[in-house]
């Protein structure tokens, strides 16, 4: 049994049945032909003209009978439209020929402008990541927020221009994201292009990053305006032309709030996935990580079989220049590393806020090595536990005195609730740490909620005191913090403790 079709649309097309049948060379000619008149505004034709030129440009026993099954079956594909025209004939021939008129149909015409830019592909401009679009796009936004006349013609040039950002950076990305060009890539002639290729798309990230805050905070002023005003200026220029289709206000408001979603998403993040500016700016910044590993790729290749007789001259020199043995070691191990090394194991941790800040002060422990071969495991037994509830109890009674003096000691810093940094005369090392971490934190709750760039935030945490403080972070001024082991550099910060 045939199945239906669940969806309406999704029949076969006929306008494209020309494409695809064996006298193809013949149907393609003949649509070209009313697709170029067309274009010159000049769409009638009649059977004497098509067949003219079908002798000359397609085969000379090109016969009627062919261009009327030619003509019949583009008319029926609905390729071509035919009329008769209704004149008075003057013979039996002309009674029996009736003269019609053909002219290309709306559907043939969009068919044939799709077929030349697929033939026609490799010539075509494969779009641009252009700055200057970006800026026009800005502008005409901020002009439409600011507008007190008609709405409709800024409007207008909004919709042309965010449509070709949109289809050129598609376009371009597409392209430089294709097979084609990725093959391109792999070969030693793309060095010559590399350093314009990576130039342009460094500048031009730059430059829209800079804008992109600006699009977000004018983007969002749009729910201001007056969107029924501009559906009715919308609808009122659309019945000013004159059309058996008409279209409707309420198709016309549809149209109108779809691209202000587009919009609106093409720059914001939604909840479902992330805005066309984000992935615009994660393609190029893959394509300038993929360039920089080909280029760093073939440059190993290249140095690879590239002599270095001249760079060990040139160190020979170096070496000989030196005033004795131990100045020429230092120089070996400067340029060749250090031939031999000590390792050194530590049972003490670092108590730095750097990995490396103390590592030179640790003191060096023994590490027992044991036999590794077979039998070399000690016989594991296993053994009661015995619970020691004194020392528990005292162990708990340190950690939570403990607690309590490193609580003392961050809350004294506290002057009536409120901690401002500017008035710290010397910081301690575990207070230190506690501010900065409570510093991150807050950041990061704040970065994660809202992702705009600012220079000032405000974020309430829950401590592990058992309590809350909103800290306030200043990006304007920075400044400096004595503490016990070195000195701080910092934004201003203010914490006030509920």
């Amino acid at each position: 049994m045939k199945r239906g079709m669940k969806v309406a649309g999704l029949e076969k097309i006929q306008v494209t049945n020309y494409l695809n049948v064996d006298n193809v060379g013949r149907y393609r000619l003949i649509m070209r032909f009313f697709y170029k008149r067309h274009r010159q505004m000049q769409g009638t034709l009649y059977r004497p003209q098509i067949f003219k030129m079908m002798k000359e440009e397609y085969a000379e026993d090109y016969s009627e009978l062919d261009l009327d099954n030619d003509l019949e079956n583009l008319v029926s594909w609905g390729n071509l439209q035919k009329q008769q025209e209704m004149l008075r004939p003057k013979s039996i021939e002309e009674y029996r020929n009736k003269n019609f008129r053909y002219q290309i149909s709306e559907d043939g015409v969009l068919v044939e402008e799709l077929v030349y830019q697929i033939t026609h592909r490799e010539h075509s401009v494969r779009g641009a990541l252009n700055e200057q679009s970006f800026r026009r796009l800005l502008e005409l936004l901020a002009s439409l927020i600011d507008c007190q006349g008609p709405y409709i013609d800024i409007w207008g040039q909004i919709r042309a221009e965010f449509k070709r950002i949109g289809e050129d950076t598609s376009n371009y990305i597409g392209y430089i994201t294709s097979p084609e060009v990725d093959s391109r890539m792999k070969t030693e002639e793309f060095l010559i292009y590399k350093d314009k290729f990576v130039n342009y798309l460094r500048e031009f990230i730059s430059s829209v990053q800079n804008l992109y805050f600006s699009f977000v905070k004018v983007i969002k002023k749009l729910e201001l305006i007056d969107r029924e005003r501009l559906i009715e200026e919308a609808y009122q220029k659309e019945q000013e032309v004159p059309t058996m289709n008409s279209i409707s206000k309420a198709d016309i408001a549809e149209q109108i709030e779809g691209e202000m979603i587009a919009l609106y998403y093409w720059f914001i993040d939604s909840q479902e996935r992330p805005s066309e500016y984000e992935n615009l700016i994660k393609q190029t910044d893959q394509m300038i990580s993929k360039i920089t590993g080909l280029i760093y790729y073939f440059s190993q290749e290249v140095h690879q079989y590239q002599s270095r007789k001249k760079d060990y001259q040139h160190i020979a020199k170096w070496f000989a220049t030196a005033s004795d043995l131990d100045q020429a070691k230092k120089m070996y191990a400067g340029i060749f590393g250090i031939e031999h090394t000590r390792h050194y194991f530590v049972t003490d941790a670092s108590e730095a806020t750097s990995t490396r800040e103390n590592s030179w002060t640790l003191a060096p422990a023994v590490l027992p090595l044991r036999h590794r071969g077979k039998g070399s495991r000690t016989e594991r037994r296993v053994s009661s536990v015995k619970l020691n509830r004194k020392t528990q109890a005292e162990q708990i009674a340190q950690y939570q005195q403990e607690i309590q003096q490193q609580q003392q000691k961050v809350a004294s810093y506290f002057v009536q609730g409120t901690l401002d940094f500017r008035d710290i005369k010397v910081l301690d090392t575990y207070s230190r740490k506690v501010f900065l971490k409570w510093i991150s934190q807050a950041i990061a709750i704040k970065q994660t909620t809202d992702q705009q760039e600012k220079h000032h935030y405000q974020q309430k945490i829950t401590t592990e005191f058992d309590y809350l403080v909103t800290v306030f972070v200043s990006q304007k001024e920075r400044i400096q913090i004595i503490c016990e082991d070195g000195v701080l550099e910092m934004p201003t910060v203010r914490m006030v403790k509920e």
